[in-house]
């Protein structure tokens, strides 16, 4: 075992002690009459955990942040922190190839990062809330000012949540990884702040109707309506991913022709997406970038294969007839429903910082960013893959060359990108 995995053992192990002890105080603090509430939560938190949805390889979305919120407003500290550390293990998920995951056959690691993670997160939120509580409440006397301080306290208690949560999670992916910690967690995790801010008003919506005669009732009878909704954005992201795929398969049949291309579009797509993901782009915006990834050679359907595949130099016309395939892609994709970020990501993918590219010989700003970002990476699959007329060359003069045509071919910062990423690559390969 690798010294950052017994890191990373002796982590989980010490948290999972915590969250044991936890466990252990909370559950004389619960009133033996809340032990049929506690179950009913559980069970609540139990479905909505066994419900996310991945709208990327690492990410998912889900509304358990809800009844956490909702059980925590009608129960408090102690009883949150039980109904979330079962919540988090008693899981059953469907996997898109027909299997599932549950206690019994996920890696016990894997349980107990989930349990310490929530056991710890609701335990020290929930626990500082009620010392601030405390220390604030002689302050807010009348009735308008407890409002206040009710809200206040809400708000506060989201954010420490998501902090004390996202610092648990990026702390195991830091070690899982070999990342630096503050780089984990920003990148991995501040993504998620706007999924708690929105599911919170829902939380405190469920409050209310449990706290209405018969409320469970009620609140089951809302499951319905959540639940459908769900199914409804699952419905959407898979016809998303069907959408993908398709595209996918397009190229790949494509680049199937041609031996020395083959998997070059998925190859420049992985890193476009690494790059945008650094660069902090926006879902949307990562979204056409990468379709942008995928069709940026689909012109070269039009271009002859003699031509493609001619092991020597390209006469003169030969290179100009080459150079009309990113046009002749966008011709290509006339009829299909993409965006002008999309089709003039495709076009100027051959456009040089310096204007020296094309096929409209444009130069620095005049460039959408995008198609920087998939020329530069197109350029370097291109280099360290073989090609008719020559060999692949070794990643160390890829790079060499990159850093060389920074500020000429390439866009600068492009370029620092896309360098940072492919050495932090060739570290993690040494490490392995």
């Amino acid at each position: 075992m690798s010294k950052m995995s017994k890191k990373l053992v002796s982590a989980v192990s010490i948290l999972s002690l915590i969250s044991f002890v936890i466990i252990g105080y909370c559950i004389p603090n619960i009133d033996s009459k809340e032990i049929l509430p506690l179950l009913f939560w559980v069970f609540l938190g139990s479905i909505f955990e066994s419900l996310p949805i991945y709208y990327t390889k690492d990410r998912s979305v889900s509304v358990t942040f809800a009844i956490i919120i909702a059980s925590y407003l009608s129960h408090g500290t102690y009883f949150t922190t039980i109904v979330a550390a079962f919540s988090s293990i008693l899981v059953y998920i469907k996997n898109n190839n027909g299997t599932h995951n549950h206690l019994f056959n996920m890696p016990i690691q894997y349980s107990l990062i989930n349990l310490s993670n929530y056991t710890i997160s609701m335990f020290l939120a929930g626990s500082v809330i009620q010392i601030l509580e405390s220390v604030w409440a002689p302050f807010f006397s009348t009735s308008v000012m407890s409002s206040w301080l009710i809200i206040i306290l809400f708000a506060i208690y989201i954010l420490l949540v998501f902090f004390l949560n996202s610092t648990i999670m990026s702390f195991y992916a830091s070690l899982m990884y070999n990342s630096p910690f503050i780089k984990t967690w920003l990148s991995g995790t501040i993504w998620a702040l706007p999924n708690f801010i929105a599911i919170a008003p829902l939380g405190f919506f469920l409050h209310k109707v449990y706290g209405l005669p018969n409320g469970s009732i009620y609140l089951l009878l809302i499951l319905g309506p959540i639940l459908l909704s769900r199914y409804s954005f699952k419905l959407y992201l898979d016809a998303k991913e069907q959408h993908y795929k398709t595209i996918r398969t397009l190229t790949a049949a494509i680049e199937a022709k041609d031996e020395y291309t083959e998997g070059h579009s998925r190859r420049v797509e992985h890193y476009v997406e690494c790059v945008a993901e650094k660069m902090r782009f926006s879902s949307s915006r990562m979204e056409s970038i990468k379709i942008a990834a995928i069709l940026h050679d689909i012109g070269k359907i039009g271009i002859k294969d003699s031509i493609l595949g001619k092991p020597g130099l390209l006469t003169n016309d030969e290179r100009n007839e080459v150079q009309q395939h990113p046009q002749i892609g966008i011709r290509i994709l006339d009829e299909a429903s993409l965006s002008s970020q999309i089709r003039e990501s495709i076009l100027h993918h051959h456009e040089q910082y310096n204007g020296k590219g094309y096929p409209n010989k444009l130069k620095g700003n005049e460039v959408p960013l995008d198609a920087y970002i998939i020329g530069a990476i197109d350029a370097y699959d291109a280099m360290t893959s073989d090609r008719p007329y020559r060999k692949a060359l070794p990643k160390e003069k890829a790079i060499a060359i990159l850093k060389e045509e920074k500020g000429k071919q390439f866009h600068p910062e492009v370029v620092d990108v896309l360098i940072s990423i492919l050495e932090q690559e060739e570290k993690n390969e040494v490490l392995k």
